[in-house]
């Protein structure tokens, strides 16, 4: 009732916290923000102007790549007006991307709308030739779509498409749910030349699925940041339902090492001292067979995960303001 009627958290955010746990301090729980005072955290340490920088994901992926943070190969921008490739080819056109596919034939690659949310958007397909033309076929069920189909269906969209080489992740996280690549969300804040690590879980898909976003229906397990173990996963529809190991797959999840872990946090880190006036983030990284690869970030992450990672942001707000 208390944070309810006086600290504005609704029950949703106490429930997906799990805050029925007496390990649970109840100051850590009052020093949760409710929706009004997040914005207004953000706002403060993310400036506004600046907030859009990270959000167009081809001048985010220039930003890291010009500073040398890894992410997966980018092939190039699909625009009607301004699209290119790599190498300044335009990319503009059902011609121009049967000329890039005629080139890709083999390879595994993936279409992320340039503004995308909650994996809205996202494509992922062997590039493989058919009677003499490219054609896109799904990595897991075979189902062939022509490229003129597939530009009919995503071509309009006015922002456009980032194509980028598909990533291939750890054998560990293709262990949990391979059909998707499974993510990292690190939430980290810096002050004052200093950045730190406030938590971190791994986002999983399900049935299936080729992306592994909790609003698309995927499962989310927390990380011990000592360790870098996952300590068991939770349904982001029914907090209540938490598990060891996959409930499609069977892949174990409580207990796993992440591989790369203090590597990860690294990338994280760099990532989010790339972006200028921006200084809270929650950092999407992927771990492939060589290591991590920066997804993207997020200056204004869902604030739903600090409840899944027991981070109170009032604390870390009066660390970050102190002189």
């Amino acid at each position: 009732a208390y944070l309810f009627f006086v600290r504005r958290i609704g029950p949703g955010y106490y429930l997906q916290a799990r805050w029925w746990r007496t390990a649970v301090p109840f100051a850590d729980k009052r020093a949760h923000m409710n929706k009004n005072e997040y914005n207004e955290f953000i706002d403060r340490w993310n400036r506004r102007p600046y907030q859009k920088s990270s959000q167009h994901k081809v001048i985010e992926k220039a930003i890291l790549q010009l500073v040398g943070v890894p992410t997966p190969e980018f092939i190039g921008f699909i625009h009607p007006q301004r699209g290119a490739r790599a190498d300044g080819t335009a990319l503009r056109s059902l011609a121009d991307l049967d000329a890039l596919c005629r080139g890709l034939v083999g390879r595994k690659i993936c279409f992320k709308l340039v503004e995308g949310y909650g994996g809205a958007g996202f494509f992922a397909f062997q590039v493989e030739e058919r009677a003499g033309q490219p054609v896109f076929v799904h990595p897991f069920t075979g189902a062939v779509t022509a490229l003129a189909e597939w530009w009919q269906q995503a071509g309009g969209n006015r922002d456009g498409y980032i194509v980028e080489h598909y990533l291939p992740q750890h054998p560990v996280l293709a262990a949990i749910h391979p059909n998707s690549l499974n993510t990292l969300r690190i939430w980290l804040y810096q002050a004052r030349g200093e950045c730190r690590i406030a938590g971190a879980f791994l986002r999983v898909g399900r049935k299936g699925s080729l992306v592994d976003n909790t609003s698309s229906g995927g499962i989310f397990c927390p990380v011990d940041l000592a360790t870098g173990t996952l300590t068991h996963a939770a349904n982001a529809k029914n907090p209540l339902d938490t598990m060891d190991v996959h409930p499609d797959t069977g892949g174990r999840i409580s207990g796993v090492q992440l591989p790369y872990w203090r590597e990860c946090q690294e990338v994280a880190m760099r990532a989010l001292q790339a972006f200028p006036h921006v200084n809270v983030a929650g950092v999407d990284v992927a771990i492939g067979v060589d290591g991590p690869r920066m997804i993207e970030l997020n200056v204004r992450p869902d604030q739903i995960g600090c409840a899944r990672i027991n981070l109170p942001l009032k604390q870390v707000d009066r660390w970050m303001s102190a002189a």
